[in-house]
């Protein structure tokens, strides 16, 4: 089909077929929401979101986690679980005569932990409505993003219309704690054991929560597992004892004047200029110790740390195990030290948001809402790493405004999500092209 004779409807026509959705959308994300699916169980929102696209006319594929298949890649990071037979799911829309360019929307279904469900001002697993937002766990991290590109499709066939070009849908695994979901994809594409393959697509959009700004670069992440041994005693002779948690605060504190020196401006990759605070080291579990009277045998902290662009995972992984093991020798000779590196090992990266895609997003961004996208350092990792380090398609983040995520009352703006969902199907339209359905 020529492109000259591609139907194209204009922005107005979408923004109300969007509109129109807004039950569709609300439902759809309630319901997604409601299958819980924190990382390592994600299975009830796969088969939901399984069901989901079959009810869109398309035809999902399992693509199975195998961590054995995955070890080799460049992008590997040590699992934090089991296998368990969990999958992706990618399916695609091909037209019949294709003619336009491809887009794969990539979003990740699992989530984190809820805390405790007291704090929350109702159940996190309990999706309801108030005041224009939908609150839930998950429900801007990240499954609003993956409902907006359903809708986007929606929209364009409940105007009887069809992309003239392959749109993908890939909902992956473990994006949390590995990003082994998006790296078992990307491995089926190029390896040809999917009914798809890499070639198939030539734009990548990962709707994450960055309220309507398209990702221009992102910090790379590790997490690691500091394990203390110390030497126990009765608290009444302290003295003869080595106490591993109080060792752990310490190297806690001299881990946050590293963070303070990466920090520093002397010291910041440009892309980060204007953010306030862009490294962070976090301590996110701790856990030791035996009894209340007994100086404790061990601690183990599990930290997350942040590092540039221009820095390997491996040189801050080096750079800050020699800060620990410094600590902690010089805290007490008695007490050990071991590290592990488990999760996240993800380097950092630019993204080329020149490239004809991505300027064709932030075009289709501007006719949904009558202003150019704002443009994101992200201070977290994203899977769109996968994409910009292990293959030549162009890609960046691009979802829907979002409050609270990984904290208490996670909750995403609808409004947000139907001007997202206008500025995809207004990209599929210029980027894809649309036809209409055959009768």
């Amino acid at each position: 089909m020529q492109r000259g004779k591609i139907l194209q409807p204009d922005t107005q026509r979408i923004a109300a077929a969007i509109d129109a959705l807004e039950p569709y959308m609300v439902r759809t994300l309630s319901d997604f929401v409601a299958a819980q699916s924190p990382s390592g169980a994600e299975q009830p929102a796969a088969r939901y979101i399984e069901q989901a696209w079959r009810e869109l006319g398309l035809a999902p594929e399992r693509i199975l986690l195998d961590d054995a298949a995955l070890k080799a890649l460049p992008l590997y990071a040590c699992p934090c679980g089991p296998d368990d037979g969990r999958y992706n799911l990618l399916a695609r829309h091909v037209p019949a005569a294709p003619g336009g360019r491809s887009v794969l929307f990539n979003g990740h279904i699992d989530v984190v932990p809820t805390g405790p469900a007291a704090m929350w001002s109702r159940p996190p697993y309990e999706p309801a409505v108030v005041d224009g937002w939908l609150y839930g766990r998950g429900s801007g991290d990240m499954k609003a993003g993956i409902v907006c590109a359903m809708a986007a499709y929606k929209a364009l066939l409940d105007m009887g219309l069809r992309p003239a070009g392959t749109v993908g849908f890939n909902a992956v695994l473990n994006e949390e704690d590995t990003g082994a979901g998006t790296l078992a994809t990307l491995n089926a594409l190029s390896r040809a054991t999917a009914r798809a393959r890499l070639e198939d697509f030539d734009a990548v959009i990962i709707p994450e929560p960055f309220g309507e700004a398209m990702l221009r670069a992102q910090v790379g992440v590790c997490w690691m597992f500091v394990d203390l041994t110390g030497k126990p005693a009765h608290v009444a002779y302290m003295g003869s004892g080595v106490n591993p948690i109080e060792a752990g605060i310490a190297v806690m504190a001299d881990l946050k004047e590293l963070e303070a020196q990466w920090n520093a401006p002397e010291h910041r990759h440009p892309a980060f200029a204007d953010q306030p605070h862009p490294i962070n080291f976090n301590l996110g579990r701790i856990e030791g110790g035996e009894w209340n009277s007994s100086v404790p045998c061990t601690c183990t902290l599990g930290i997350r740390f942040s590092f540039y662009p221009d820095m390997t995972p491996e040189a801050a992984r080096d750079i800050v195990a020699a800060r620990v093991r410094a600590t902690v020798a010089r805290l007490n000779p008695a007490l050990t030290v071991q590290l592990r590196w488990q999760g996240q090992f993800a380097p950092g990266c630019e993204f080329d948001l020149d490239a004809p895609a991505m300027r064709a997003l932030a075009a289709a961004h501007e006719k949904a809402t009558g202003q150019a996208p704002a443009k994101l350092a992200c201070t977290a990792t994203t899977d769109a790493r996968h994409f910009r380090l292990m293959t030549d398609l162009p890609v960046t983040c691009y979802g829907p405004e979002a409050r609270n995520i990984h904290g208490i009352d996670e909750s995403v703006s609808i409004a947000s999500m139907k001007r997202v969902a206008t500025a995809m199907a207004q990209f599929i339209v210029d980027w894809c092209g649309v036809a209409p359905a055959p009768r």
